[in-house]
């Protein structure tokens, strides 16, 4: 059965006709059965109260609300003041923005919990992600590290990444049958996002094309897009509402919240010495998260490593991180005892990002070296010898990801260098983790 999630994109605080499109869809899905999920721009918040438009205050009330930021796609965006080299003032700025956000969108709509964000267009930094887990946010939805065969949730930087399937902004295109066939691809995934910019059926082009457009503000002088014929609004609610109700009475779909699939999803995660021979099969097979025994990531394992050579008798997995700069990997055999690995793992710290290179005795390794000589030393030998591997997972499994650059995007200027967010972002590829039972790989 497939988990579907309507979640809509709740952005356009510029043209004050987009109010309408939020008020039509959102009461069409509400009255058909569905909850619509709504991720709320903060200025748009605060520009409903400036429009009057108290009655999309009262529709928003009744639907799961989650955060977009506090200005999407106004420059510096996200991407952008985090694109640089001090980790905690990058996070400071992400903080100091996005709990403004929160504080306004909960003033105005009310709503207690916020258990998704998502992420402004092309703005995915590795930065928000840390700091939307560290706010409480479980889910980022839209995120580009994910499952894109099965949508099942993938967890990156300590918060779930679901993915976009499929936006209903077309439909205003389609025939009948082109909406069986969106029907019959969404039925395919573990979780399926049918996705919806409201504005799009009021307004007919995007205000960040308009009005942020290659990191240009248009402060002030707000460019209004032109409004959609009427008869395509009729023929766009026409199919949403056969949609609607072709979804409405199919098993094969289980509508869900965000906060629902938060729940479902949640896990408390131990690991026990006992567990380790298990592990070691595992990532001696393939440098790859784990979804047996549970569902661990290459840093939960490492800290679970690192908590039996000093002597604890558990690991409970909590938040992990990945790396700030490129690891250190041998270039020839290493051999270790288990004595001086012992002594080494107090070298790692809790929350924190982890060490590029780790110091054995007299020897350096590199994190994905000290990582397999720790599991051969805790599988009973009492000295390792470690030979040059990969320290990276597979990226091919997730290409978004592995082809991640922001040179040239649509929002950003022209010299937007992207210095630090790609990059980071694949060295933080070490938190990723698939949920415990399914297939270990996507493709």
């Amino acid at each position: 059965m497939t988990d579907l999630i309507f979640s809509f994109d709740t952005e356009d605080y510029v043209n004050p006709k987009g109010a309408d499109g939020i008020l039509r869809a959102s009461k069409m899905i509400r009255e058909a059965g569905f909850m619509p999920c709504h991720n709320v721009v903060a200025w748009l918040a605060e520009a409903l109260v400036k429009w009057g438009r108290q009655d999309v205050i009262d529709e928003l009330k009744k639907c799961e609300i989650t955060t977009h930021s506090l200005k999407h796609s106004y420059h510096p965006t996200i991407n952008e003041y985090t694109d640089i080299e001090d980790f905690d003032e990058a996070m400071r700025l992400f903080r100091k923005e996005e709990d403004e956000a929160l504080k306004i969108t909960q003033s105005i709509i009310g709503n207690e919990r916020f258990t998704a964000a998502c992420p402004p267009g092309d703005s995915v930094s590795y930065v928000a992600q840390y700091g939307y887990a560290d706010m409480g946010f479980e889910i980022y939805d839209g995120g580009l590290t994910r499952d894109e065969v099965r949508g099942r949730p993938v967890s990156f930087c300590n918060i779930q990444n679901l993915m976009y399937k499929y936006a209903i902004d077309p439909f205003v295109y389609f025939t009948k049958e082109q909406v069986d066939e969106v029907i019959e691809n969404l039925a395919k995934a573990d979780v399926s996002i049918i996705y919806h910019h409201p504005q799009k059926n009021t307004v007919t082009t995007f205000c960040d094309l308009q009005n942020f457009h290659k990191g240009k503000n248009n402060d002030g002088e707000w460019i209004l897009s032109d409004l959609v014929p009427e008869e395509n609004v009729k023929r766009f609610e026409e199919n949403l509402a056969y949609f609607l109700e072709k979804v409405k009475n199919d098993r094969r779909f289980n509508p869900m919240t965000y906060s629902q699939i938060a729940d479902k999803y949640r896990s408390y995660r131990v690991i026990k010495p006992q567990d380790i021979p298990e592990i070691k099969k595992w990532i001696d097979e393939e440098f790859f998260p784990l979804t047996r025994p549970d569902s661990l990531c290459i840093s939960d394992i490492l800290l679970a490593c690192r908590d039996f050579l000093l002597g604890k008798s558990e690991h409970v997995c909590e938040k992990v991180y990945g790396f700030l700069d490129v690891p250190y990997a041998i270039p020839h055999p290493v051999k270790v005892t288990a004595t001086e690995m012992k002594e080494s793992a107090v070298q790692i710290p809790d929350g924190k990002f982890l060490p590029t290179e780790i110091t054995v005795g007299s020897k350096k390794l590199g994190p994905a070296d000290w990582l397999r000589a720790a599991l051969i030393i805790l599988s009973g030998k009492n000295e390792a010898t470690v030979v040059p591997d990969k320290w990276q997972i597979d990226l091919n499994e997730f290409p978004q990801l592995r082809d991640l650059c922001f040179t040239g995007s649509w929002v950003h200027a022209d010299d937007f260098p992207d210095k630090y967010v790609s990059d980071r972002s694949r060295l933080q590829s070490w938190t990723i983790r698939l949920p415990k039972g399914t297939e270990r790989k996507i493709y």
